[in-house]
């Protein structure tokens, strides 16, 4: 009990009318303009963790159709990248990003994922589920990231932002189609 005397003891005094520095929470437009930026940030992270960890999975996988959708990938999100940097020139913002911890765990799962199986279907089977998470992810991004300019009336913005919608959304359709040719006939 004495102890957290003397704790409180040296603290220092507060004053009625100090003034805390607090930073302002989003509101109106401008907050909603901050939100998109922030999750543009992120998203500018995202598309660069992805694009890093494309050879890898290449690497480790077995089907053809699995490998070259991967490649049409790698070459769509590279253009996704440039797509972002430009949005952020037309919101006469710095190019910045933003950690994303969800792209981090996706990524590992995918690394866990290519640990723990042998190179074959089966590896194939869980690069394509791990893929297919992210895809998910990023259309859920983009979606509202597209509604945001959008609002925001910011039509240039919107149609760069759809393009990558678009495109993610056709990346999560291949996938599910090499995912419904992965067959497994166990031995009696």
């Amino acid at each position: 009990m004495e102890n957290a005397r003397k704790s409180e003891e040296n603290l220092p005094e507060k004053k009625e009318n100090e003034i805390h520095a607090q930073r302002p929470k989003l509101d109106g437009e401008s907050g909603l303009r901050e939100l998109m930026l922030q999750e543009l940030r992120s998203m500018y992270y995202v598309e660069k963790v992805v694009a890093k960890s494309f050879a890898k999975i290449i690497k480790n996988a077995c089907n053809f159709e699995l490998i070259e959708a991967i490649y049409i990938h790698q070459e769509d999100t590279q253009k996704q990248v440039l797509r972002i940097e430009e949005s952020f020139e037309l919101l006469q913002e710095k190019v910045l990003l933003a950690h994303c911890n969800a792209i981090d765990t996706m990524i590992a799962d995918l690394d866990a994922t290519i640990e723990n199986t042998k190179f074959g279907m089966i590896r194939d089977a869980g690069i394509i589920l791990a893929l297919h998470k992210v895809e998910h992810y990023e259309i859920a991004s983009y979606t509202i990231l597209t509604l945001y300019a959008e609002n925001l009336q910011e039509n240039t913005l919107f149609e760069l932002l759809e393009k990558s919608l678009n495109e993610e959304k056709v990346a999560q359709m291949r996938l599910a189609k090499i995912a419904s040719t992965i067959k497994f006939y166990p031995t009696a």
